[in-house]
């Protein structure tokens, strides 16, 4: 099983998708969601569930995203770095946000 680690911001993410569902729906649904990319994230670093798909995929071409992969969990995007021994949580979006905008603001090329 892979250990899984978070990129600086992706923990600071998590708290903001936790925040707005909270806000917009309650503490239940917040929760629930939460608890989803939770299990999805244990499920990855155990070798389990679909197979990762590269970030250009998501990017059209439009930037440099090699070594970068991305699951789907609901309406969110899970973008990691796969290793050897750990599974990098680099960041956590909706699907309806501007992935390009989070990977320039994080600094990935």
């Amino acid at each position: 099983m892979k250990t899984v680690v978070f990129a600086p911001a992706a923990p600071d993410r998590l708290a903001d998708i936790f925040a707005w569902t909270e806000e917009r729906f309650g503490e239940a649904q917040a929760r629930a969601c939460a608890s989803r990319l939770a299990r999805r994230l244990e499920a990855l670093a155990a070798g389990e569930g679909p197979q990762p798909r590269p970030c250009e995929r998501l990017m059209q071409g439009v930037r440099e995203a090699s070594g970068l992969v991305f699951y789907r969990e609901g309406s969110h995007c899970l973008i990691l770095r796969e290793r050897a021994e750990t599974l990098e949580v680099v960041e956590i979006f909706h699907e309806r946000m501007n992935l390009e905008a989070h990977l320039e603001r994080l600094g990935v090329r």
